[in-house]
């Protein structure tokens, strides 16, 4: 983790010095070492320097006290707070800025050039995170790294997660989402990655860019800062749009390996089996294992996995072993079995190809079930094509599900039209929120069902899992 004194962070970030010179007086009090970053008074923070993000709904800046008391050696704080008469607790010095975040910033692409270790950038439409956590496993076989936590994957995510990372960490590794033009290529300048996965391109955030063109561009992004670099970036090529960006950046020299199912891959999935008590088996060209995690999408995110492994040095029969033993992140497909029911928790988020993938992974591992329900909410950010995508959502689900339950308003109809349009005969029942599906399920659900719940985090479905759970462990 990052380790400066306090004045030459105020240098890096431009920032002016402030506070008091320290309970005891002598100038190390105004100066000490900051070891670590923290913008949470409930976490960790001695010794850390105390990053007072401000925030519509909660303000770090009222947080200051707390911070000290939290053992936080400095604060970063704003120079609005301090035109407003705010001021720093006794013993608790600063360096104040115009804006935090750009100020974090320039932090964390300080703290980048001190780091010996690969850094790798993740990005894509779906996957990132599992991505991210597949390679986390796989790569602890080269000795310590850091990796993002949970998905911190924005500008405050990303500066973040480099912080933390020490010196000597053999590897680094990096989300970078995305919900404008242009954002990729600002947290690739921050990250400065030698190494790529570009996970896909799909419909996430649509709304925004306007075409999955347009999606596809912004994404390669991280193509250019991993070129710029000398670097190689793996990138899938199922989806045809991205074909383009990567024969320009090709024909400019840069190294780029693709993967996927597509005949174009150079390294391609070339067949899966599920396994009866969970995962699959995979096969390369050249390589073949365990995969701990379900579905298709699983099994490509795993390609990618193991041409990263490969390129950074961890043998072969290690990735094999990693990649067997993978437990899913939360809330992302994770199956829990309650005496005879079986509950798929995918509620971290949706857009139209996770869907699909969930839906379809859904239909794979419950063929022994006596009912398959899938609970599905809506997806944001999709713009004009919005009741189009989710109702071929609902197409899928036809095929896929025995009864459907839908949550929410104008979204959740658009997915039953597409069901019974593609000749869906089941249960379909639509009921307005979260609390309403989760007493409809409580009277409805049996042993030997299993349930998929997938949608917008804004839907809340998680909240569902834990209710379905609950009630069920109850009955028991």
């Amino acid at each position: 983790m990052i380790r400066r004194r306090l004045l030459e962070v105020a240098d890096i970030v431009g920032g002016r010095p402030i506070g008091d010179r320290g309970r005891d007086g002598h100038a190390d009090g105004f100066d000490p070492e900051v070891h670590g970053v923290g913008t949470d008074t409930r976490a960790a923070l001695a010794g850390r320097l105390f990053v007072a993000i401000p925030g519509d709904r909660h303000d770090g800046h009222d947080h200051l006290e707390a911070a000290r008391a939290a053992g936080a050696a400095a604060a970063l704080v704003e120079s609005a707070f301090l035109d407003r008469g705010g001021t720093l607790p006794e013993g608790l010095p600063g360096v104040a800025v115009a804006s935090i975040r750009p100020a974090l910033a320039a932090l964390a692409r300080d703290h980048r050039k001190r780091l010996r270790g690969v850094v790798i950038g993740i990005t894509g439409s779906s996957g990132k995170t599992t991505i991210r956590s597949m390679a986390e496993r796989v790569l602890a076989e080269l000795g310590p790294g850091t990796a993002s936590i949970r998905s911190f994957n924005n500008d405050l995510g990303v500066p973040l997660t480099l912080l933390e990372a020490r010196e000597d960490d053999r590897w680094v590794l990096l989300e970078i989402g995305t919900n404008a033009p242009g954002e990729i290529a600002q947290l690739a300048a921050i990250a400065d990655p030698t190494i790529g996965v570009l996970s896909g391109v799909g419909r996430a955030h649509l709304g925004g860019f306007g075409s999955e063109a347009a999606i596809a561009a912004e994404k390669a992004a991280l193509i250019d800062a991993v070129g710029g670099n000398a670097g190689t970036t793996i990138v899938n090529v199922d989806a045809e749009v991205i074909t383009g960006e990567i024969s320009r950046r090709r024909a400019a020299g840069m190294s780029i390996v693709t993967y996927g199912e597509s005949t174009a891959a150079d390294r391609r999935l070339l067949k899966r089996s599920a396994r009866p008590d969970g995962g699959q088996t995979i096969e390369l060209d050249d390589f073949i294992g365990d995969v701990g995690l379900d579905g298709r999408h699983n099994a490509i995110n795993a390609v990618a996995v193991v041409e990263l492994g490969r390129r950074l040095g961890v043998a072969d029969p290690d990735i094999a072993r990693r990649l067997a033993a993978l437990e899913p992140p939360p809330m992302r497909f994770v199956r829990h079995v309650v005496d005879g029911i079986e509950v798929v928790d995918d509620t971290y988020n949706a857009n139209p190809e996770s869907m699909r993938a969930s839906l379809e992974a859904f239909a794979e591992i419950s063929i022994r079930a006596t009912r398959r329900i899938a609970v599905l909410g809506g997806m944001r950010e999709l713009g004009a094509r919005s009741t189009s995508l989710h109702e071929a959502v609902g197409a899928v689900a036809a095929r896929t599900s025995d009864e459907l339950l839908l949550v929410g308003g104008d979204d959740a109809a658009a997915i039953g039209r597409g069901a019974r349009d593609a000749g869906f005969e089941g249960v379909l029942n639509q009921v307005p929120d979260r609390d309403a599906a989760a007493v409809l399920l409580a009277g409805h659900v049996a042993a030997g069902d299993a349930i998929l719940l997938k949608g917008s985090r804004a839907v809340g479905l998680e909240k569902v899992v834990v209710s379905i759970l609950e009630n069920w462990e109850a009955r028991g």
